[in-house]
């Protein structure tokens, strides 16, 4: 079966570091448009480290910094 509708998930998503400026939007989490793949990495990396969290790399080639 499926999670539970009333369950909380089990992560929380930090940041949200894009190249695309389309798939920047306001809110949380912050959501940060990156001007190439390298500052991309970086920044990820970078909050990843400071906020003592993980990252994943979505097909689209967005990052995605969870914890969980």
């Amino acid at each position: 079966m499926g999670r539970e509708a009333t369950m909380k998930p089990s992560y929380e998503i930090l940041a949200y570091i894009t190249l695309d400026k389309n798939r920047v939007l306001a809110g949380n989490p912050i959501a940060l448009y990156a001007e190439n793949e390298e500052i991309q990495k970086t920044l990820s990396v970078d909050i990843a480290k400071a906020l003592k969290a993980d990252i994943v790399q979505l097909k689209t080639g967005d990052y995605m910094v969870i914890r969980v």
